[in-house]
């Protein structure tokens, strides 16, 4: 399996807010500043929600997609790395 750029980009835009927008919102919501492992927790469970509506509405949902793009969009949307970024000259 071949990881698209493309998939990673358009779950971290998902419902227009985007993926980071819909973290912060929750944890705003939940008072977490400060709370590091609480605050992981919330992005792993957004991340995997994401993942799960866009590879069920785009029709090409399997376990190993899921599982793969999760660890993904987990990791950009928690700052940890960035798999993905555009390199600047």
């Amino acid at each position: 399996m071949q990881i698209d750029p493309t998939i990673v980009t358009a779950i971290m835009a998902l419902f227009g807010i985007g993926v980071i927008g819909i973290v912060e919102f929750v944890k705003r919501i939940f008072g977490t500043a400060g709370k590091a492992v609480v605050n992981f927790i919330i992005t792993a469970v957004v991340s995997v929600g994401a993942t799960a509506a866009y590879l069920v509405q785009a029709d090409m949902f399997s376990i190993g997609m899921f599982i793969v793009y999760s660890i993904l969009i987990f990791g950009e949307a928690s700052g940890l790395y960035h798999v993905f970024a555009k390199k600047t000259a």
